[in-house]
């Protein structure tokens, strides 16, 4: 199906070419301008990548350079004309270089929305088996308790005159209801999804100092925006906890992403979610002069780029709490 604007820009084309070689064609002086802007213009038209993107742009090109078709070499609004035909042959060009960018982003944003949505899945997946796991433990620890306090009952009918074997029973069966509560609220914190808080997120300690990493998914995918859900904000409360005790320490902020996409976009895109967490610190009473925020793009990866997983582990932003000189 062709494009709505795709006839017109044709049918403009087409009579831009016929006016050229009728001048050609009667001897009439060549006009260098008008025939220098149309070989540029068909130049992005033949373009692969470009050519059938910023449709209302090479229109308004298109009728730019029929009207400069139309002025003579002296006339007074020829300058004119001609301004406006330079302006729009070059604003067709940014208009489909920008269709081209944005159709990669949204690309990228797909992609990366799909990788997430396994991720997650395979995430629940493994909590459910581990909560079953816990379950079973816990059923078969029940179990066992009840049968320590059948033998306990069976030994104190045997002894009730001893006082000390009645002291040791009793506290055989508080440590074993000790066990058995501890593992019903491991269970109970695992199936409600709750972690304890120094598994939040990944710290580690390096040359440069101590550092935690905030995974790409606290991000809105393809964004710098920080999601605003429950998880998020417990993990960017670990983090402002993190840095806040280390007073006075500088504070570098290194935005990351995976070698996926445009090197350039991603850099950006690496420098603003940086930049996201700075904002974020200061705004939670870290002093603006401790913090450093920059963007590295695809350049320092920790894991393999050709796979999902090492994908989605490239794409963070690294917290450094940096040691002193001294």
């Amino acid at each position: 199906m062709s494009r709505p604007l795709s006839r017109p820009i044709a049918l403009l084309s087409a009579l831009l070419l016929s006016a050229l070689h009728a001048v050609h064609a009667g001897g009439a002086p060549v006009d260098h301008d008008l025939q220098r802007l149309s070989i540029v213009l068909a130049q992005l038209e033949a373009d692969p990548s470009l050519g059938q993107l910023g449709d209302a742009d090479r229109l308004r090109a298109h009728q730019a350079l029929a009207a400069l078709a139309q002025t003579g070499p002296h006339a007074k609004e020829r300058a004119q004309a001609l301004h406006i035909a330079e302006s729009r042959v070059a604003a067709a060009h940014f208009a489909a270089e920008a269709d081209l960018a944005e159709r990669q982003i949204e690309q990228l944003d797909r992609a990366h929305d799909r990788i997430l949505l396994e991720a997650s899945r395979r995430d629940a997946d493994r909590a459910r088996a581990e909560a079953e796991r816990l379950r079973l433990q816990n059923t078969a620890r029940e179990e066992e308790a009840q049968r320590a306090e059948a033998e306990r009952q069976a030994q104190a009918q045997q002894a009730a005159g001893i006082a000390s074997d009645e002291s040791d029973q009793a506290r055989a069966l508080a440590e074993a209801r000790a066990k058995e509560a501890a593992l019903a609220q491991q269970e109970a914190a695992l199936s409600s999804g709750a972690a304890p808080a120094r598994n939040i997120l990944s710290t580690s300690n390096g040359p440069r100092g101590s550092a935690m990493t905030l995974p790409g998914g606290v991000f809105v995918p393809g964004k710098a925006a920080l999601r605003n859900d429950a998880q998020t904000r417990t993990r960017l409360k670990a983090l402002v906890d993190f840095v806040q005790a280390s007073p006075g320490a500088t504070i570098r902020i290194e935005g990351h992403m995976d070698n996926q996409g445009d090197p350039q976009l991603s850099l950006k895109l690496s420098q603003q979610r940086a930049d996201a967490v700075r904002n974020m610190l200061r705004a939670a009473g870290v002093p603006a002069n401790r913090l450093q925020a920059v963007g590295l793009g695809a350049e320092q990866p920790v894991a393999s780029n050709a796979t999902a997983q090492g994908r989605e582990r490239n794409r963070r932003v690294e917290v450094i709490v940096l040691r002193s000189a001294n």
